[in-house]
């Protein structure tokens, strides 16, 4: 069987993609896999610089095309790095594809959506409907020592919730002239596409923390616990907000919160006493780096979301994350525009919804009035 080539990466190849309920790069990937693709587009040995092997898309793009975004073609013009040869128009809509994804999952000390998304489906229409996991909130049903013979267990129940997951877009749009755009060099260009990124992850984020907190419509709100405590938290709060983590069988490793409760973290006695010399208080100190408390790493919530204003904390599992459905006839970018560079308005967009199919996602911790 003949290799692919370059010039065999094109719209028909995207076509068989979405055929297959793929992304583009997905699509790649699975080729490459199969031993489809030339080498002189992918060879499976290739390793960046951390060591981790290098996607089919990007080895296509430098190998095959050889065009380094990020290296020394960072300061060449969109039209001379993509439009001066025609096999390499297509390459263009699926860097910005690629290089949207790599950026919405580079957040360093913020929430990202990966935390808080445990897996994906796909829901091709306006909605689709998922089961959520339903258990008894009875302690004693669940103890061994009153199950007489013939009695009834305990029940974990799979149910489907009769409610469906609204699929919404997402995404973002970049306007400039045309010749804004394909003059642009891929350094700044790349740093556009990076502010429309990041602009729909805090949309997603926002999403999704509201329907962990909240639940979504199928009476699975965030379990939760109060302290009276004002002003600043003790340890004692947050070792009642993992034990109420632990009702429902969570491990928190993350926790995010109202920044004023966020903040209010840092005022633990080990963390802030300046004769204190836990790693933790002098890493806060000299490097600027949160600290893990019992495990859960803290990570910033983007501002406006449902926990502003909340008094909240939230410790969340991403074992046990949202599921998130997505529709994969929704193309992320449009591929025919920007091939035939008719390149006024670069649109990124997604449609994609999420359910809560296990409580245990998330716990809050709430500050209440004495």
């Amino acid at each position: 069987m003949t290799k692919l080539a370059l010039k065999d990466i094109s719209l028909d190849l995207k076509q068989d993609a979405r055929a297959n309920k793929r992304t583009f790069a997905q699509h790649l990937q699975v080729l490459a896999e199969k031993g489809d693709l030339s080498e002189k587009l992918y060879i499976p040995e290739a390793r960046d610089a951390q060591g981790n092997t290098v996607p089919a898309w990007k080895q296509i793009i430098a190998r095959g095309a050889g065009i380094q975004p990020k290296g020394r073609h960072a300061a060449t013009s969109v039209n001379d790095a993509f439009f001066t040869n025609d096999a390499d128009r297509i390459l263009f809509p699926l860097y910005i594809e690629e290089r949207y994804r790599e950026i919405n999952n580079t957040r360093r000390n913020g929430l990202r959506l990966a935390d808080l998304v445990a897996d994906t489906v796909t829901a091709e229409g306006g909605a689709t409907d998922i089961g959520i996991i339903r258990e008894s909130d009875d302690d004693e049903n669940a103890d061994l020592s009153r199950i007489a013979e013939g009695a009834e267990f305990p029940v974990l129940r799979i149910e489907s919730t009769g409610k469906t997951v609204v699929l919404y877009k997402f995404g973002g749009r970049l306007e400039a002239t045309y010749e804004a755009i394909l003059y642009a060099s891929l350094s700044t260009f790349d740093r556009w596409l990076g502010n429309v990124a990041r602009r729909s992850e805090n949309n997603k984020i926002r999403t999704a923390l509201r329907i962990i907190r909240n639940g979504d419509g199928n009476n699975n709100a965030a379990p939760n616990v109060d302290t009276l405590n004002v002003g600043t938290f003790e340890l004692a709060d947050i070792i009642a907000l993992l034990q109420k983590a632990g009702d429902v069988g969570a491990e928190p490793t993350i926790v995010t919160g109202d920044p004023t409760e966020f903040a209010a973290m840092f005022s633990l006695d080990f963390i802030s006493s300046p004769s204190s010399s836990a790693r933790a208080a002098e890493d806060v100190r000299n490097t600027g780096t949160l600290p893990v408390l019992l495990g859960m790493e803290p990570r910033m919530a983007p501002i406006k979301s449902v926990l502003d204003g909340s008094r909240q904390l939230l410790a969340i599992d991403p074992s046990r994350g949202l599921t998130m459905a997505v529709d994969p006839r929704f193309d992320l970018v449009e591929y025919d525009t920007i091939i035939k560079r008719q390149i006024k308005v670069v649109q990124v967009s997604e449609k994609m919804g999420f359910a809560k199919t296990d409580i245990g996602v998330g716990t809050t911790l709430t500050r209440r009035s004495a």
